[in-house]
């Protein structure tokens, strides 16, 4: 049975599963080469018909075999309709049947299969979901049974949780609220007219990332800036809180009030202690928030393992809080975030027509596979030089570059879905040299000084280097590192947010980390997204090559092919 799944969103994305396993994931930015690019899901043209024949390719099907397409979204538009010229031609005729989804249910059924554990938690926690208004007129209906609920008739669900105990998955707990202000800011603030925030957690960080960064897309800058500011500084504001009753209040219309002037600009705030201290104040206040919810989530339904997923869950500073504070089992996969439930949709629909759930290891390699004769082609008329290597040759004459100091990009294998580079479409460079964040912030990625780097890091020689004692296949913790060996990777609080490999996972990024360690004694690589400032991570191998073009990077290795510039 194969069903498609689209997730409509500010991150759009097309998964396909055959009998409730994933064989082909991707972003709608990949392809359309613009960051963040969404869709809605009643006026669904060419970007999604991109996405639908990447996937279809792939698997050598086409509209035809397809048993439905399962499709959710945290918009209003919940619908799905193709904008097609002529509503009589092939591709109208040829459509399976759409099946609608709740949206926090898409994101719980993602993180779902990619548990080992037959009993647990599924919380969701993202900025906003499906309305409430639209919830009975959707195709699937959520298990519900008395749940505990803070929601308004106007609100977006926020925040769910699901008791699962092998077979059935109920709603426990839900979050929906509508917007944060009503009436208005007042005058006196700085905020551009008709600003709008939902009272949500994700929400808040949003908030933080548009006061900050002048971007409100921009979360990740705010989990960066945090660690330089003092949390203790606004200890005063009471910013999130969870009551006996489980009843969450996220005082955005308050913290608006409060803190005026929002970088609008969106300047570089290295160094502004204003908004570090602000940074700190958001994250310390997420992390106990989030341990006090799963505490009052746990006397609803008793149990040490939590599936945790929504765009929240890509905090790896408060998932390792929450995970050390309760003594957790926190499963989690990459693609938490919003493209992750165009997989959950159809892993939805599935059980729906099946009334089957399949388990699958944790990974995020679900992109394209691309050919030789693809390389092959996107170097014809590159004015460098490209030489093929033997497979020992070329891991050799990698960890050789990479310890005398160069960036390496490196194109390899099936594109990961998610917002991580996880081996196969990253930029590589030494951990060990103190300069490399600065060549990299200067030269390549043109980021901001308070940004960190990500580590890659053999399974079996993680706790070597990391306090970490479990594997971290997606990035999605923030450990301390050990000593102050790898200062390149080493945040301003002695942290990392690391990825663990093994050969199983990804053979040929492990046997670099191998060659990597024969040539210095250390398995551990820089390892950050192969893309230019403003650019989604590359997909293709056109893309590496004109992103290699522009940039200053010292090489590119794409499969066997060693590509320098004349």
């Amino acid at each position: 049975m194969w069903i498609l799944g689209i997730a409509g969103s500010h991150n759009s994305a097309a998964a396909l599963t055959k009998d409730g396993r994933v064989v082909v994931a991707v972003q709608a930015e990949r392809l359309l080469r613009r960051k963040r690019h969404g869709f809605p899901l009643n006026r669904m043209g060419a970007d999604a018909g991109q996405l639908i024949n990447y996937c279809l390719r792939h698997a050598g099907i086409d509209l035809p075999d397809l048993t439905a397409i399962a499709t959710n979204t945290p918009w209003g538009s919940i619908q799905p309709q193709f904008a097609l010229q002529d509503p009589s031609s092939a591709i109208h005729n040829s459509l399976p049947p759409f099946v609608t989804v709740p949206h926090h249910l898409a994101h719980a059924e993602y993180v779902l299969h990619y548990s080992s554990s037959p009993r647990s938690l599924v919380l969701i926690c993202d900025g906003s979901g499906t309305y409430e208004k639209h919830r009975k007129s959707l195709d699937i209906q959520e298990d519900v049974e008395n749940p505990i609920k803070f929601i308004r008739d106007s609100g977006k669900e926020s925040i769910s949780a699901y008791a699962f105990d092998d077979e059935r998955l109920r709603l426990v707990y839900r979050v929906a609220y509508g917007e944060a202000f009503s009436p208005d800011l007042p005058d006196t603030t700085e905020y551009p007219p008709n600003s709008r925030w939902l009272a949500s957690l994700g929400q808040l960080w949003r908030w933080a990332a548009s006061y900050c960064h002048g971007d409100s897309n921009e979360a990740g800058k705010v989990m960066g800036l945090a660690p330089f500011g003092d949390p203790e500084v606004h200890s005063d504001l009471d910013t999130l809180s969870i009551g006996a009753d489980g009843k969450a209040s996220i005082k955005l219309r308050e913290i608006c009030t409060y803190f005026k002037k929002p970088n609008s600009a969106r300047a570089d705030v290295t160094g502004c202690k204003h908004y570090e201290d602000i940074a700190a104040h958001i994250q310390h206040e997420t992390n106990k928030f989030l341990v006090k919810l799963v505490q009052f989530l746990q006397t609803l339904y008793p149990t040490d393992c939590v599936c945790y997923g929504g765009g929240v869950a890509l905090n790896g500073i408060a998932n390792e809080y929450l995970k050390n504070q309760l003594s957790l089992n926190l499963q989690m996969n990459g693609s938490c975030e919003d493209n992750g439930t165009a997989i959950g949709a159809a892993l939805a629909a599935h059980h729906a027509l099946t009334g089957e759930r399949v388990r699958e290891t944790v990974t995020d390699y679900y992109g394209c596979n691309y050919s030789g004769e693809d390389i092959e082609k996107s170097l014809q008329g590159y004015s460098g030089t490209a030489v093929k290597l033997s497979r020992p040759d070329l891991l050799k004459h990698t960890s050789q570059q990479l310890s005398s100091g160069k960036v390496v990009g490196w194109f390899q294998g099936r594109s990961e879905f998610g917002p991580r580079a996880l081996g196969n479409r990253s930029i590589l460079a030494d951990p060990r040299n103190s300069q490399m964040q600065d060549i990299l912030n200067r030269t390549i990625k043109f980021r901001e000084a308070f940004r960190p780097y990500a580590p890659a890091v053999t399974e079996e020689r993680a706790n070597d280097f990391f306090v970490l004692n479990e594997p971290s296949p997606v990035m999605l913790g923030v450990v301390p590192v050990r000593g102050d060996c790898l200062p390149a990777i080493r945040h301003i609080d002695g942290t990392a947010r690391v990825q663990t490999v093994n050969r199983t996972q990804n053979k040929l990024f492990y046997d670099l980390l191998k060659a990597f360690e024969t040539e210095t004694g250390t398995p551990v690589l820089l390892n950050t997204s192969f893309n230019r400032a403003g650019e989604p991570i590359v997909e293709s191998p056109t893309d590496a090559v004109r992103t290699f073009s522009a940039s200053k990077l010292d090489c590119l290795v794409m499969d066997n092919f060693v590509v320098t510039r004349d």
